[in-house]
């Protein structure tokens, strides 16, 4: 005849057998999920090297310079170029709102407030220096 201490005590190991079957397959689950994410964030660094590479590659300023003359067709500035800002005309098409009247207030863009009429914006507005 079995005893009731055997039968609890064959209960308790089949019990901690299975618990152990339970804890090695979620162990093995999670190694398996931390390999993946490795192996992803290998990949990803690798990716950012290449583009860092490819940055360093299109950025070289030979390259830039060579583009520069190619696509934007700029020229260095002469000295004939600097002119008074009284030689240059105002636009066609500016907004009365904006074109300043020699002897009337400085003129704003609407929604801003003019500058008040005694004070040192309003003269340099009024008389720019050169």
């Amino acid at each position: 005849m079995i005893r009731p201490g055997t039968i609890v005590w064959f209960c308790l190991v089949v019990a901690v057998g299975y618990a152990m079957f339970q804890v090695k397959y979620e162990v093995m689950q999670q190694e398996q999920t931390l390999a993946g994410i490795t192996k992803q964030i290998a990949d990803d660094r690798e990716q950012i090297r290449v583009l860092d590479a490819e940055w360093s590659y299109l950025t070289r300023p030979s390259r830039l310079a060579r583009l520069a003359d190619r696509f934007l067709h700029l020229g260095g500035m002469s000295a004939a170029q600097i002119v008074d800002l009284s030689a240059v005309p105002e636009r066609p098409d500016a907004p009365a709102a904006l074109v300043a009247e020699p002897g009337g207030g400085a003129s704003t863009a609407p929604g801003i407030a003019a500058p008040a009429p005694g004070s040192r914006i309003a003269a340099a507005i009024r008389n720019p220096e050169p």
